[in-house]
Parts: C-alpha cells; structure tokens; sequence
C-alpha cells in the first residue's frame, strides 16, 4: 500500500500554547505517489476564543473579525482528524504544528493525533549542511517559484514542493524512513 503524506501547517495567535495561543488557520495538502493533490486539500478558518495581537495579524494578516463567525476548534478539530487519517504528517518545522494540535485535543475532549510524521526542516539540514533554513528560503534554494504567504494553505502547498523536491534530492521517497517518527505529543 502506498503512503498518503498530508503536508500540514497553520498560522496562530502566537508561538506559546502553554500560555494561551491558539491555531486560527489550518492548511493542509494530500500527496500520493509523489503527486501533490491540490484538489483534495483541508482548508479552515478557526475561531480561536481569544484575541488575535495586532504584531501577529501584521505577519499573516488575519484581523479577529475575519473569525468572529468561523467555527470554533470543537467544530474543526474533529474534521480534521478524520481528514488526516492514518495518513504520515509532513510539516516545516511540524513539531510546532503537532504541540498545538496537542492543546486542541485537550480542548475538544478527543483523543491527541498519533500520526507518524517527518519534518522538512530536518531533511534540509541532512541536505544542505548550512545556510538559511527558513521555508521561503528553502523554496528558493530549491527552485520553488511559489513562495509562502504565511497563510496556511499556501505555506502547506510550498512546503509540500520543497518536501518532494528534497526527497528526490535524497534518492526517493522510499528513502525517508529512517526520518520517519511517532508523535507522542
């Protein structure tokens, strides 16, 4: 059976869940047999319950009126577990993305994502050994026209680009086991 990888990412109120930020945007995109499958992409708005700072809507542009009437996490979370699978999580610096899908379950009452999952930012500094490790400037060191927006869909499609192309570079996706890992959040 081939692996179904779903390329992940969200934007947020802060960086700190522990201390009351919340995801306010998840993207994510399906890749089967090395296609990226745009069509079949998740895409949702959250109303995170607390106040977006005006700094953070300067980096992604997400304003608290823009979710004032967006389902609250109670509503999305459950849809995107189900979207998810048993599919293996891929993310930019995903451990991020995972903590705070972590407080999400503990919000909604259901149990936490035990995916597998990779992280590009690890398999590019397998495959570049220094340098700029940042998405955008991956994509560009890599020949990826798009460029992240930081909103999540967007970020998601990039990231997807920049994992397959550094698979290839590492001989496959079949090469990528030994970077696969369990997530116990």
């Amino acid at each position: 059976m081939k692996t179904v990888y779903v390329v992940i990412d969200t934007e947020t109120t802060g960086s700190e869940p522990l201390r009351g930020d919340r995801i306010i945007e998840i993207g994510a995109v399906p890749i089967y047999k090395g296609r990226v499958m745009k069509d079949l992409a998740f895409h949702a708005l959250v109303n995170p319950e607390v106040v977006i700072p005006g700094h953070i809507t300067g980096v992604h542009g997400l304003k608290n009126d823009d979710l004032t009437q967006a389902p609250t996490m109670i509503e999305i979370f459950p849809r995107f577990k189900d979207y998810l699978g048993a599919s293996l999580i891929v993310g930019h610096n995903v451990a991020a993305d995972m903590t705070f899908f972590d407080m999400a379950s503990k919000e909604t009452g259901l149990m936490p994502l035990s995916n597998k999952y990779l992280d590009t930012l690890e398999l590019a500094r397998e495959v570049f050994r220094n340098g700029s490790f940042k998405l955008g400037d991956l994509a560009q060191r890599l020949g990826i026209v798009e460029k992240p927006t930081h909103r999540a869909l967007d970020d998601a499609l990039v990231t997807s680009k920049v994992f397959l192309e550094l698979a290839r570079i590492m001989g496959g996706l079949s090469r990528l086991k030994r970077y696969v890992k369990d997530w116990r959040g």
